[in-house]
């Protein structure tokens, strides 16, 4: 099995602490984009929506984010979004 994909979320004004993931499909400006452990590096645009998470348990998060970016480079993903809601959670940035 690949390393698992380093998942962070980064707000304006907090993050999410930094974890292992299998992989993650998010709302890109193109289309839904699915990362997973080996990708390609990239920068992609996101639209608002729901980023799906794939845990090492095979459980699956859904998230709401707000329009951002998403990162990959090595085993690393990171998520610049401005809000972010997991299951009637809410982190978002204090503005």
């Amino acid at each position: 099995m690949s390393r698992p994909l380093q998942l962070r979320i980064i707000l304006p004004d907090a993050a999410v602490p930094p974890r292992p993931i299998r992989g993650i499909d998010v709302p890109a400006a193109d289309g839904r984009l699915t990362v997973l452990p080996g990708h390609q590096p990239l920068i992609a645009a996101l639209v608002a929506g729901i980023a799906t998470v794939t845990t090492l348990d095979n459980k699956r998060e859904s998230w709401r984010i707000s329009a951002g970016a998403l990162q990959v480079e090595g085993d690393s993903a990171i998520l610049l979004v401005t809000e972010a809601a997991l299951e009637g959670e809410q982190v978002e940035s204090g503005e």
